[in-house]
């Protein structure tokens, strides 16, 4: 008895040293790995997203210059065929909605979100928040956990950043306007594209929890602090639309179900180079809810 008893200590002592090698391991790994911008990148996050604005002390009315906005485009299986780094100009005073995005990639709920940002001018700025990642790797949700990737705000047009989810990817992408007055639509514009510029000087990695595409963007809103942390429904992006309907982020004039119905983009009625791409993507969301009743206050 007393030999399978010493026996039965060491085998959980052995498992217990194993522990903690372990958890030493990782804690060395983690203490080591250092965020960097120093590639190789795969090419369509070679460059990072620069803003630069000319009035600092007048942000509402301001023209921001912004570097490597990106213009890309894909083949059928969704690779990038062509990448144009460009130089946009817009001014804040011209900001007339912001349209949050949800692109449904994978079940149960795994989905991309950004922002589209339309200035008027039919060629609106989307901020995608996204994992930057080296030529050898691919997504993967629990390697998001393990700081294998780095943090990148794209900056890009709508033919980039929709295009490619909605006909070369075959994603379920929703759309919908976000109900916010004016200086709440700058304000929004104007702290992502800081957090965009300080990564230009303070490289992070891109935690699928803490600093993912959903709670990035849900910073810019009226949500409490510990919901974009802990709520299941930013780690599974495709439910995301309903924080966004109980915090009064999306029109709570009319059913979340009837919002998503015209929220979904229909791919079959257009193609990803469609002169009119800017109107096509929008005009489901009004159609379905021409002639609908809101609902009772």
């Amino acid at each position: 008895m007393v030999i399978q008893r010493l026996k039965r200590a060491k085998r959980r002592w052995k498992g217990l040293l194993f522990f903690v090698v372990l958890l030493s391991a990782l804690n060395i790994y983690y203490l080591s790995t250092t965020p960097t911008n120093q590639g190789p990148w795969q090419v369509q996050y070679e460059k990072l997203a620069k803003v630069e604005f000319d009035d600092s002390n007048n942000l509402s009315k301001a023209n921001a210059t912004i570097y490597n906005f990106r213009r890309a485009r894909y083949d059928e299986k969704g690779g990038p065929t062509a990448i144009a780094w460009t130089q946009r100009e817009v001014n804040l005073n011209d900001l007339k909605s912001v349209w949050y995005g949800i692109s449904v990639f994978s079940s149960p709920g795994l989905a991309h979100t950004f922002l589209s940002f339309d200035f008027g001018n039919e060629d609106p700025v989307v901020i995608s928040v996204e994992a930057r990642m080296r030529p050898e790797q691919s997504y993967s949700p629990v390697q998001g956990i393990l700081d294998q990737f780095h943090l990148i705000y794209v900056i890009a047009d709508e033919r980039d950043i929709i295009g490619v989810r909605t006909h070369k990817r075959a994603e379920e992408v929703y759309f919908f306007p976000i109900k916010a007055n004016k200086v709440r639509r700058q304000k929004m514009f104007i702290d992502m594209v800081n957090r965009a510029n300080s990564l230009n000087e303070t490289p992070e990695f891109y935690n699928t929890f803490t600093s993912n595409c959903t709670n990035s963007i849900m910073k810019e809103t009226q949500i409490p602090a510990w919901q974009y942390y802990l709520d299941p429904r930013i780690v599974l992006p495709a439910f995301s639309d309903e924080i966004a309907y109980q915090y009064k982020v999306l029109d709570q004039n009319y059913d979340l179900e009837l919002l998503r119905e015209a929220a979904r983009i229909p791919t079959h009625r257009f193609t990803d180079d469609d002169t009119d791409f800017y109107h096509k993507i929008r005009e489901n969301y009004f159609q379905v809810l021409e002639g609908v009743a809101k609902k009772s206050p």
